[in-house]
């Protein structure tokens, strides 16, 4: 567990600036923008200083809130900590659904539920985003890592086998059907939203700036996550749903007694991880532990209660009329209508001056459609402006949408029946509310032109140190990306010769499917048994065993990646998450590949540095050579989304490598040499072909191209799939720089190899 001072300090020290990168400046971003650029960070590492002073923020605003008494020594921490979670539970208890809360009509009750649903959207598509750090390479071999995994894989149902089936999908299905948001959570369309309120931004920015740093806010994560579970907020999603459906008249999705069990599974973990971070602690050490746990709980609570408040207030504010729903719809509408109506008048206004954005008067309006002959107070079947004017040969012909006209005649059965042009008390009293303003979140960024342009020259071990460590070396991560995209370059380049060429030049599942099982018969056919096999020197073969530290050591970390925002709620990104988690140990320490593999160095008299400490990139035992395919698997994993293509087709290989002889001839050697065999028989049994880890991959590149397909048409599919077989070869000795010069000009002069993927970071 990295101390509070340290990890913090590097960290802000990290953020102040790099190598040939100056100091981020001061900077406000509206919270839209900022949420949009957290999802995307990916491609704009240049908000991390940003997302270092909100988090930093937010728990300063929480600093003197009085908490629960500290524990005085680590027997005491079960008691407090359960002190400590007592006033949340109570909150829990005693909360109601703001969309349950009595309403006059079904209409009303509709709207709520709407509403709850778009609100709680930013929040729930970012599930458990303060958590994915626990899947990085740095810390996910250590017992706060796996248990930061754990949980995280408990928060998203991550060993369910369907990986299309999750609460995400339900979500989206219960907004598609009441017309609340199915936007993909990475798209600027989503956060641009009119119907979704700032008020709805703030917890969610927090989660997802504090899962950025996950070594230097350990404790903080810790308790945000108890804050989570205690307060129910898991519960908040599968209600929604719940209630969705109920409106509809279908059953619910997840029977509630699976869900109460999931969710009191997920409070014990959170307890249980808590407990396990702060006990065994010095006194001193305790105190500062408790105090960070309670800040990232409180910090989490209080953006969690506003973000209840301004949905009451909300609920409680949509009981006035309906006239309000009105004004905001035609508030959306003005930017699009103004200026289409010449000198057209409604009462004593031009209409186009009330359709003005920037002098908006939605009151205004309202009062002189009311009194317009286009409409008849009571009576929308009556009325010109829902039927004639909207209908074919009208002159708002597909301007609204069946749900705006809803809106329209709700209004208009609203007004009094009488005289349209009298005033109508309620229509219209009231009905000036201020344009908010939008919320603007203030801290540091660094400048995007000169981020992308970030080079340096590192050698590869000092790369491959900062991609382990890259919480404190964000400025790597254009060196990265040109690295990786060197790589895959030299490796279309020869995409039809040498080792493992591409089976089909045209993508054919079949072709797939054939050249996995051919490969596999002949790896389990080429094993040689003890009496065959050559004996191998003990010592040549623990030099093998040990240069391969640094690519197991990192296990997995191809694909850490898979757990952004942006992609683990797709199918694709699930399956790889499957891999993934397994690789890592599934929350178990012990289990991760890389802890067995230093059980094994144990044995053979080896002891490495930890993989994420200088000394160990700076350790002579291991020759440079030995960083090239773990640089690039680091590289590749810090651009998931880009790359997507390429990690699909080095999963497969590395999933594939070694299944059948390879193994089972190593295992037959470290059994003459009196050495554990359990890393190589792990390994033998989760890579198989049937329902292992080479079948996941696999399977999951023909998800990936039959979506491609989907998506983009045929005529795309060949192409990404020859960056998929790219990737498969990608850790093969590739061709020298000069070779590789002498293939771009070739096809900069004769055109017919394929381009390179274009670079996110490109000076």
């Amino acid at each position: 567990m990295p101390t509070a001072a340290s990890a913090q300090n590097d960290l802000a020290s990290a953020l102040g600036g790099g190598a040939g990168l100056a100091a981020p400046k001061p900077t406000r971003l509206p919270a839209r923008d900022l949420y949009y650029l957290l999802v995307n960070v990916e491609e704009h590492p240049e908000v991390l200083p940003m997302a270092l002073d909100l988090v930093a923020a937010r728990l300063q605003d929480v600093a003197g809130q009085a908490v629960a008494v500290p524990p005085q020594t680590g027997q005491e921490a079960a008691a407090s900590l359960d002190s400590a979670l007592a006033p949340l539970q109570q909150a829990a208890r005693q909360r109601s659904w703001p969309w349950r809360e009595q309403a006059p009509t079904a209409e009303l009750k509709r709207r709520r539920l709407l509403h709850g649903l778009t609100q709680f959207a930013p929040t729930a598509w970012v599930d458990g985003c303060w958590l994915q750090g626990g899947m990085r390479v740095a810390i996910a071999h250590t017992a706060f890592g796996a248990s930061l995994a754990g949980l995280y894989q408990h928060q998203l149902h991550a060993f369910v086998a369907d990986t299309g089936s999750h609460f995400i999908a339900d979500y989206k299905a219960a907004c598609a059907r009441l017309g609340g948001p199915v936007e993909d959570v990475a798209a600027r369309s989503f956060v641009e939203r009119a119907d979704l309120a700032d008020s709805s931004l703030p917890l969610p920015l927090f989660l997802l700036a504090i899962g950025q740093f996950p070594r230097s806010f350990s404790l903080e994560i810790l308790g945000v996550n108890l804050a989570w579970q205690f307060l129910e907020l898991g519960s908040v999603a599968p209600t929604l749903i719940d209630d969705a459906w109920e409106s509809l008249g279908m059953p619910a999705s997840i029977p509630g007694s699976a869900h109460l069990a999931h969710q009191e599974k997920g409070r014990d973990r959170a307890h249980a991880a808590a407990l396990q971070a702060v006990v065994g602690l010095s006194d001193d050490e305790l105190a500062r532990a408790w105090q960070r746990l309670m800040l990232g709980m409180a910090a989490c609570e209080r953006l969690a209660l506003q973000w209840f408040d301004s949905l009451r207030h909300a609920a409680a504010f949509s009981q006035r009329t309906a006239g309000e729903e009105m004004i905001e719809m035609l508030r959306r509408k003005a930017p699009h209508a103004h200026g289409f109506h010449g000198k057209r008048a409604l009462g004593a206004h031009k209409l186009d001056d009330l359709l003005e954005p920037k002098s908006f008067d939605g009151a205004a309006l309202l009062e002189g459609l009311a009194a317009s002959p286009w409409v008849k107070a009571g009576r929308s079947d009556k009325s010109a402006l829902v039927n004639r004017l909207v209908s074919f040969g009208g002159p708002m012909l597909g301007v609204f949408s069946p749900d705006e006209i809803d809106i329209m005649k709700r209004w208009i059965d609203s007004l009094p029946d009488g005289d349209a042009r009298a005033p109508m008390p309620g229509a219209t009293d009231g009905l000036r509310p201020a344009v908010p303003q939008p919320l603007q979140v203030e801290g540091r960024c660094w400048d995007r032109a000169e981020f992308r342009a970030v080079k340096a020259g590192l050698s590869t071990r000092e790369l491959y140190h900062r991609l382990v460590n890259v919480e404190y070396h964000p400025d790597v991560l254009p060196v990265a990306e040109r690295f990786a995209q060197d790589r895959l370059e030299r490796s279309m380049a020869m995409l039809w010769r040498g080792d493992r060429p591409i089976p089909s030049d045209r993508y054919d599942p079949r072709a797939l499917e054939d050249w996995v099982y051919r490969k596999h018969r002949e790896q389990v056919d080429s094993y040689r048994p003890p009496d065959v096999l050559p004996e191998a020197p003990k010592a040549a073969f623990i030099e093998g065993t040990v240069q391969l530290a640094p690519l197991i050591l990192i296990d997995g970390g191809w694909l850490q990646g898979m757990v952004s925002p942006a992609l683990i709620h797709t199918p694709v990104a699930r399956m790889l998450l499957h891999v993934l988690v397994e690789e890592i140990g599934e929350g178990q320490a012990a289990e991760h590949h890389a802890n067995i593999y230093r059980k094994l160095l144990a044995a053979m008299g080896v002891e490495a540095p930890p993989v994420e400490s200088r000394e160990f990139a700076q350790w002579p035992r291991l020759l440079d050579s030995s960083f090239e395919v773990p640089a690039l698997w680091l590289s590749i994993s810090c651009f998931p989304r880009h790359f997507m293509p390429e990690i699909l087709g080095l999963n497969l290989a590395v999933e594939l490598a070694g299944v059948g002889g390879p193994y089972m001839e190593a295992r037959d050697t470290l059994r003459r040499f009196r050495l554990p065999t359990t890393f190589v028989e792990v390994h033998n049994a989760a890579d198989n072909v049937s329902k292992g880890h080479s079948a996941w991959a696999m399977n999951a590149i023909k998800r990936y191209m039959d979506e491609v397909a989907e998506r983009d048409g045929p005529r795309n599919v060949d192409r990404v799939w020859h960056r998929v077989w790219s990737g498969v070869r990608a850790t093969l000795p590739q061709i020298s720089q000069a070779r590789l010069s002498a293939l771009r000009l070739r096809r900069r002069l004769l055109g017919g190899e394929p381009a390179a993927v274009p670079l996110i970071f490109s000076a």
